[in-house]
This record gives structure tokens, C-alpha cells and sequence, in this order.
């Protein structure tokens, strides 16, 4: 089962991802995500953080919809909790009404 906070690595997708949607949402095939950058390109919406011992960069900007139904993938690991949340906080800036 994919869980919030999941590290993915998906079938024809070049970069990771981190599953930004809720286990619940998960249990339908489909995530919702954001890749994970080896560069930043967009500073006000990436969020850096270490993987692998070196730094990466969530794309809070780029966020997907994707089926895995149809995929192959496997885990990569989680992303800790307090990255988590600061990566749902930039989501709902860009997408906030006021």
C-alpha cells in the first residue's frame, strides 16, 4: 500500500516522487505527487532536503496526478514528517483563495 510521505520510483518516469496525497485517496490506484530534483529550478517552490546523503529538491510547483494501477513502481523510502508538511504548506500558498 502507498502511503502520504512515500518515496517512489515509477516505471518511465525519470525522477522520484513523493506521494503528497492521503493513504486513503492512495487506496484508489491513484497519488497525487511532486518529482524530487536533483537541481532547483523554480527557489520559491522547491524544497530541499537530503537523500541519499545528498541534496535534493521536491518541485512543490509541479504537482501530478498519477495512476499506478497500470505501473510498475517500488519504494524508495519516506520523507520525514516535517518536510512533509512544509511541502503541503507550499501547495496550499500557490492554490490558497487569499
Amino acid at each position: 500500500m502507498v502511503e502520504q510521505g512515500d518515496i517512489l520510483k515509477i516505471e518511465k518516469i525519470p525522477d522520484p516522487i513523493v506521494v503528497i496525497s492521503k493513504t486513503s485517496y492512495n487506496e484508489t490506484g491513484r497519488i497525487i505527487a511532486c518529482p524530487i530534483l536533483n537541481n532547483s529550478f523554480s527557489p520559491h517552490f522547491d524544497i530541499e532536503f537530503k537523500m541519499d546523503n545528498k541534496s535534493v529538491y521536491v518541485s512543490c510547483d509541479n504537482v501530478k496526478q498519477l495512476d499506478l494501477k497500470p505501473r510498475f513502481y517500488s519504494k524508495k523510502g519516506t520523507i520525514p514528517v516535517g518536510i512533509l508538511l512544509n511541502i503541503i504548506e507550499r501547495i496550499e500558498a500557490i492554490i490558497d483563495y487569499y
